[in-house]
């Protein structure tokens, strides 16, 4: 097969693919007929399983949507998902169920210290995000490409997680900044795209085997960084969307060969699901799985460390709140300052509940949260965004409505509400199933909103 073949794959692709595939390299090319699969991850960090499956049954006749067995994946034929009222509430996150099931069931504590170093647009982010988010540890999602970035840390904001800090750096510096630090490193690494064709067919014409090549190179001096970055005893998870064996099973390999890492065991439902085509080494293919093509292996670093002496040290970057900062703060939220961890930094006040050894001096998005911001004009703090989505179920003042209440639609499309009567004059935020939106501004009788023109549906 050296032509173009019937779903205009290129021929050096299409060979090599049957020579993976071999008998099964009919039901592969039948898959391009099949349309893309479309899934989502829940957000229990926002809400727990019940209560939004019990929404679900009584709404699925406008929202479907179905558990895949055994996994914490959702399968959903709903369209524009993502300008629903739970997307915008960070309660889903729309992700392909190859992509979720990298992280499905990988075991996370609350205190772990992870680096996801490919991070954006943040899909596994989140899946790593969640299952700490309220503990001590932390995500440092890092995304080299300043646009990616900025998508990176939108998402994370939405999805309402404190845990994460948000930076665009070369895996190199990272690899000075935090050596042998981290228990856990994701490399979801750039690829030549193979496993996406399906979704995005408009790739095809990019693909090469000199591209193959390159991504090789690139991933190999991005996992070098990586292992810099891992403690002895410490966790690696690589994943791709490509079928090349250089990008995947000869990287394994190389992380084996070059730094003695030793294969680890993947989740069940890894083992389940995706064909394990060499040792540690599994493949979803879209013939045989509710999903696009993904590679995942799982491997561990020689030796074991916790790292402790590093932990606790990086509070001193940041300054305590002056007593002006903590007033301000106290009188925007009309709460007590005494239960968040508030620090000042840069010129915002933050809530950071994880300590870190050193801080990057550049290309930082977001430490923690961002709770308030000085606004020069007004010569005043102004609460902000990230506030409200993270921690506005503590807030004293909430709207809770229903995602099918007419004025949720009404806030996200920008609009000023009329205020309960049970409001008071302040600040208060718009909840949904136990995760915040955003907040509004309370005065006269009216809710003035305070959610970001640049998210609104305008609708």
């Amino acid at each position: 097969m050296n032509t173009m073949n019937s779903v205009n794959l290129p021929g050096a692709f299409a060979d090599r693919m049957q020579s993976l595939l071999k008998d099964a390299m009919p039901d592969y090319l039948a898959s391009f007929s099949a349309p893309a699969v479309k899934a989502f991850h829940l957000n229990t960090a926002r809400t727990d399983q019940d209560t939004f499956c019990s929404w679900l049954a009584a709404h699925n006749n406008t929202f479907s949507a179905k558990p895949l067995d055994g996994t914490g994946i959702f399968l959903s034929e709903t369209e524009g998902i993502g300008h629903h009222p739970l997307h915008h509430a960070g309660v889903l996150y729309s992700q392909d169920p190859s992509a979720q099931l990298v992280l499905d069931g990988v075991e996370l504590s609350k205190d772990m210290r992870v680096l996801d170093l490919c991070a954006a647009p943040g899909g596994k982010t989140s899946q790593l995000a969640r299952a700490i988010d309220g503990g001590t540890g932390v995500v440092i999602a890092n995304e080299p490409h300043p646009a990616r970035s900025q998508i990176l840390l939108g998402n994370m904001e939405r999805m309402g997680y404190r845990n994460v800090c948000v930076i665009s750096m070369d895996p190199s510096e990272i690899a000075t900044l935090y050596p042998e630090y981290f228990d856990l490193v994701l490399v979801d690494a750039p690829c030549s795209g193979e496993g996406m064709f399906r979704k995005y067919p408009e790739s095809i014409q990019e693909w090469s085997l000199e591209n193959v090549a390159h991504c090789q190179e690139r991933g190999r001096d991005i996992l070098r960084s990586a292992v810099a970055c891992l403690r002895p005893g410490g966790r690696l998870i690589y994943s791709t969307c490509t079928y090349a064996p250089e990008e995947n099973e000869e990287q394994v390999q190389f992380l084996m060969d070059e730094f003695a890492m030793v294969l680890d065991t993947a989740p069940a439902s890894v083992q389940k699901y995706a064909l394990e085509t060499a040792p540690g080494c599994y493949r979803c293919y879209p013939h045989l799985y509710q999903g696009e093509g993904q590679f995942m292996s799982y491997l561990r670093k020689a030796g074991d460390t916790d790292a402790s002496d590093a932990v606790g040290k990086a509070r001193s970057v940041f300054n305590p709140l002056t007593a002006k900062e903590r007033s301000a703060f106290e009188e925007l939220y009309q709460v007590s300052a005494d239960p968040y961890p508030l620090y000042s930094w840069r010129g915002r006040i933050i809530a950071v509940p994880f300590a870190l050894p050193r801080i990057p001096s550049r290309n930082v998005s977001c430490i923690g949260v961002t709770v308030m911001e000085w606004d020069e004009k007004r010569k005043r703090y102004v609460p902000h965004h990230q506030f409200f989505s993270a921690y506005g179920p503590q807030l004293p003042q909430q709207v809770n409505l229903q995602p099918e209440d007419s004025d949720l639609l009404q806030y996200l499309n920008g609009a000023e509400l009329p205020a309960p009567e049970s409001l008071q004059k302040g600040h208060a935020a718009i909840c949904c199933l136990g995760a915040s939106l955003g907040g509004v501004r309370v005065a006269g009788g009216r809710m003035k909103n305070l959610y970001p023109k640049g998210l609104r549906e305008h609708r």
